[in-house]
């Protein structure tokens, strides 16, 4: 059966002299980034690197975490691509004299060989600072945990060890909070979770930031998984930051015994509160338990869950957990639970709610390596690759804040990085030149269901960063 012609067949093709890009969204997060002085604060923090005849720092790092949110290619060579289209660098607000080339972005990160890459995490500082001061929080909730980033197929790279999945990697450390990572080290493969003084250093610096530039009285809590299962990390939590924990447990003898001497009939049921088809229960019990090398006990509740998905457990199928915390045998945090209303904190059933949150905040690493689109770093020194990963930490972090301030109601906020360049940033915009004036175009779709008007006053109004 022959297809009727409906007189809209291509029959010729040609070139235009119009200046056209397929990356129209990233001029809008990219005016969003500069009114939020985040250029400014790479540069003050940062400073002049090399003799000082570079470019400055924070003109290359715009076009760096332009191509990084762009995330359509993580090769270093594209650099050279894009040097070439008129059209991107018009997105950029740049002429094509002014686009960098693989060789300077090279160049550029050379200058971060040894472990001057550090100097990132000083720029992360101040992201969190400025969104804990628009959000005011009245708990801080960080999660920390491992990252393990697969370098098995690379070539021969500086630092990458054989990791915990007999796989060749790197696997920093990182403190995350509402979604995005606030803090890291990046390390070998083979730095375990409590190697050398790294839990004590992250989380310090993390809490001393919090008390100096926030608040003094602000309850914090740091969940972890059984990796960190240590009396020295607990007791430094108590001790010295004063902050609470949660952690969750290894099910040794010890603990089972203390199980088994609970009265069944006492243990009592948490709902995570999802609707039906996601719902599961848990029953649960509290008590004291102490392991061998404890110098004391700890408040330890014990859960295994007693329906999933509406589907009763058999016995034999429910899989055991236990959770160590310092909360509600702490004086000092106990007041401050109470006083800035988180009370119900105290509670049993909250606390395996903070446990179980955990999942939510592993979903950060799953963003952060959607956001990555590879795993594998570019450099072979270590320092290189070492300020590329704070760079994509940084990318990802300012593309977390776009999403809460400015494109909320277009697409949801947890979305991932995959979603989110599809519809703000991968749509098609004609630059035209008239005048004394740039304008960009693009078509009366784009322009409805990307609410592109809202977006546009959204992103020239930020709260900036104090510098």
């Amino acid at each position: 059966m022959k297809c009727k012609s409906t007189g809209h067949h291509v029959s010729e093709i040609d070139i235009t002299d119009n200046i056209i890009s397929g990356r129209g969204g990233l001029l809008f997060i990219l005016r969003y980034l500069e009114k939020c002085k985040i250029f400014n604060l790479l540069s003050s923090t940062i400073g002049v690197i090399g003799n000082g005849k570079s470019k400055p720092v924070g003109f290359m790092l715009r076009q760096i975490i332009a191509k990084m949110i762009d995330g359509t290619s993580s090769s270093i060579v594209e650099y050279d691509r894009l040097k070439q289209d008129e059209g991107y660098a018009a997105v950029l607000e740049l002429s094509k004299e002014d686009m960098v080339s693989s060789h300077m972005v090279k160049r550029f990160f050379t200058k971060f060989r040894g472990m001057k890459h550090r100097i990132y995490r000083k720029v992360l500082h101040k992201l969190f600072v400025w969104r804990l001061w628009i959000e005011k929080p009245f708990l801080i909730v960080l999660d920390l945990d491992t990252m393990l980033m697969d370098n098995d197929d690379a070539k021969k790279r500086e630092g990458v060890d054989v990791g915990y999945k007999k796989k060749l990697c790197f696997q920093p450390i990182q403190t995350t909070w509402n979604g995005v990572v606030v803090d890291a080290l990046f390390r070998r493969g083979s730095a375990h979770s409590n190697h050398g003084d790294d839990v004590k250093h992250i989380t310090k610096t993390v809490v001393d930031l919090i008390r100096l530039e926030y608040s003094q009285n602000v309850p914090i809590i740091v969940t972890m998984d059984s990796g960190f299962l240590d009396q020295k990390n607990f007791r430094y939590f108590e001790e010295e930051l004063k902050i609470g924990y949660v952690c969750y447990g290894k099910l040794y003898d010890s603990v089972k015994e203390d199980v088994k001497k609970i009265d069944s009939g006492t243990f009592k049921v948490y709902d995570n509160g999802k609707k039906k088809k996601n719902k599961t229960l848990w029953e649960y019990c509290e008590f004291e338990s102490k392991l061998k090398s404890w110098k004391k006990p700890r408040r330890t509740i014990f859960t295994r869950p007693l329906e999933e998905k509406g589907q009763l457990l058999l016995e034999f199928a429910r899989p055991e957990s236990v959770i160590y915390t310092n909360i509600g045998m702490d004086e000092e945090m106990t007041k401050q639970l109470i006083d800035t209303g988180n009370k119900s904190f105290l509670g049993a059933d909250k606390i395996v709610q903070l446990a179980h949150s955990r999942g939510t905040s592993e979903l950060t690493n799953r963003s952060l390596k959607d956001f990555m689109t590879r795993e594998q770093l570019p450099f072979k020194r270590f320092g290189m690759n070492g300020a590329y990963y704070y760079v994509l930490l940084i990318s990802h972090f300012l593309v977390e804040c776009y999403k809460r301030d400015v494109t909320h109601d277009v697409l949801p906020v947890s979305s991932y990085a995959t979603a989110f360049r599809r519809k703000l940033i991968d749509f098609a915009a004609k630059i035209v030149k008239s005048g004394c004036k740039i304008k960009i175009k693009v078509t009366r779709a784009i322009w409805d269901i990307n609410k592109i008007c809202q977006l546009w006053q959204r992103c020239n109004n930020p709260i900036p960063i104090h510098l």
